[in-house]
C-alpha cells in the first residue's frame, strides 16, 4: 500500500503547534493528547516490529499504531469494516431519508406510531 503524499499527521506537525499557540483558550489538555498521538502514530516514537515474509524472506519494519479512536490512520479500518457491515444490512432499494419537525400538538401522536411500528410483525397480525 502506498503512502498518500500528505496526511493529517503532516499537516499537525506543520501547522499544529502555531495552531494550539493561537487556540490555547480552547484547546485542552485532552485535545494535546489527541494531537500528540496522532503526530506519534506508526512512527519510531511509539517502537515497532520487524515483519518478515514466509516465503521469500522479505523484511520490513511496521511501526506501532497509536490506537487513538480520533486517529484516521489507526481508525480508517475500523471505519471501513463499520460502514461494509451497514452496506450488508441494506435492502437493494433506493432510499430516501427525510426529515421534519411536527407540531408540538401532533408530536405524541407521531411517538405512539413510531413505537408501534417497533413491535414484532407477530402481534401486528391480527
Amino acid at each position: 500500500m502506498t503512502r498518500p503524499p500528505l496526511e493529517v499527521a503532516d499537516i499537525i506537525r506543520s501547522a499544529g503547534p502555531a495552531f494550539v499557540e493561537r487556540n490555547r483558550n480552547c484547546i485542552n489538555g485532552q485535545h494535546g493528547k489527541v494531537l500528540a498521538a496522532i503526530t506519534r502514530s506508526r512512527t519510531a516514537a511509539l517502537g515497532g516490529h520487524r515483519d518478515q515474509c514466509s516465503q521469500c524472506g522479505y523484511t520490513a519494519i511496521s511501526y506501532n499504531s497509536c490506537r487513538n479512536r480520533h486517529c484516521p490512520r489507526c481508525q480508517g479500518n475500523a471505519r471501513v469494516r463499520w460502514l461494509q457491515a451497514r452496506e450488508r444490512e441494506l435492502l437493494p432499494t433506493r432510499y430516501v431519508h427525510v426529515v421534519f419537525t411536527l407540531p408540538a400538538a401532533t408530536r405524541s401522536a407521531g411517538l405512539a406510531e413510531q413505537a408501534s411500528n417497533l413491535q414484532p410483525a407477530v402481534s401486528r397480525q391480527r
